[in-house]
C-alpha cells in the first residue's frame, strides 16, 4: 500500500473545498449599468397614464426632460445606482436636450411613464355674454374633466357649448383662481322645450398653463364658473 505524507493529504483536502465567492470586490461599471437599466424600466413601467407622475429629478439638464416613474415606485435603489456610477465615472446614458418645454401632463408610452408634450388645445377668447341664455344646474370635477349640467330652451336644433377663459390669466391668491365661462350657441332653435344636457370639458389646457406659469408639477386651482367655486387639484 502506498503511503502519502500528511502534508500532501492536507493540501489535497484543501484544494477539494469549494471556493467561496469574493463579495468584497466593488461592482464594475458594466454591472452598475446593467442593474441601472433594469431598475429604470422597473420603476417606470406602466399600463395607463394615471399610474405616472413621479418626476426623477436630476436625470436631465432640462426640467421637463427628467425621466418619469410610477407614482407608487420606490426610487431608492435607482438613486443609489446613480451615486455609485458617479463615483466610478460610469456613463448611464442620461442625455437629453437642456430645455423645459410645456407639458400637458404624463402618459404611458410603450409601457413606460413619460411626459406628455402634446400641444393642449387653447381655450377660445370668448364669454357667455356672447351666446344664448342657459342655466348652469350643476358643476363638478372628476380627474382632469369638468362636468356640468346645463338646461336651456330648445328641442329642434343641436346646441353647441364652448368652455371659455376670457382673460386667460390666473388671479393671484392661495390657491390661484381661474374664471371660466361657457358659451352657448342654440343655432336659433325655434322650439321652447326645456332641454337638459350633461357636458364634459377637458381641464388639461388649464393645468398646462399653471405648470408653465408656476414651474411646478402639482398644484391646485380654484375654478370660478357662474356661481360655482370648484377645486381642481392635480
Amino acid at each position: 500500500m502506498t503511503r502519502f505524507p500528511i502534508s500532501i493529504l492536507l493540501l489535497s483536502a484543501c484544494t477539494l473545498e469549494p471556493k467561496e465567492d469574493d463579495t468584497s470586490l466593488p461592482p464594475t461599471c458594466e454591472q452598475i449599468q446593467t442593474e441601472f437599466q433594469a431598475e429604470s424600466i422597473d420603476i417606470r413601467s406602466c399600463t395607463e397614464a394615471a399610474q405616472c407622475g413621479q418626476e426623477l429629478t436630476g436625470t436631465s439638464c432640462g426640467c421637463t426632460r427628467n425621466l418619469v416613474a410610477r407614482l407608487d415606485a420606490d426610487t431608492t435603489r435607482f438613486y443609489e445606482l446613480i451615486g455609485e456610477a458617479g463615483e466610478l465615472e460610469c456613463d448611464l446614458g442620461l442625455e437629453s436636450t437642456c430645455d423645459c418645454p410645456e407639458v400637458r401632463g404624463f402618459l404611458c408610452e410603450d409601457g413606460l411613464c413619460a411626459w406628455d408634450y402634446g400641444t393642449p388645445p387653447a381655450y377660445p377668447d370668448c364669454s357667455s355674454a356672447e351666446g344664448d341664455p342657459f342655466d348652469l344646474d350643476a358643476a363638478s370635477i372628476a380627474g382632469d374633466t369638468l362636468l356640468v349640467t346645463v338646461s336651456s330652451g330648445g328641442g329642434c336644433e343641436d346646441h353647441d357649448w364652448t368652455l371659455c377663459w376670457p382673460d386667460g390669466a390666473f388671479a393671484e391668491s392661495e390657491p390661484v383662481q381661474a374664471r371660466l365661462e361657457i358659451l352657448h350657441d342654440d343655432h336659433d332653435d325655434p322650439c321652447d322645450a326645456i332641454i337638459s344636457e350633461d357636458l364634459e370639458f377637458d381641464l388639461l389646457p388649464l393645468k398646462a398653463a399653471w405648470i408653465a406659469s408656476y414651474a411646478g408639477k402639482s398644484g391646485t386651482i380654484i375654478i370660478k364658473l357662474g356661481g360655482e367655486s370648484l377645486t381642481y387639484s392635480f
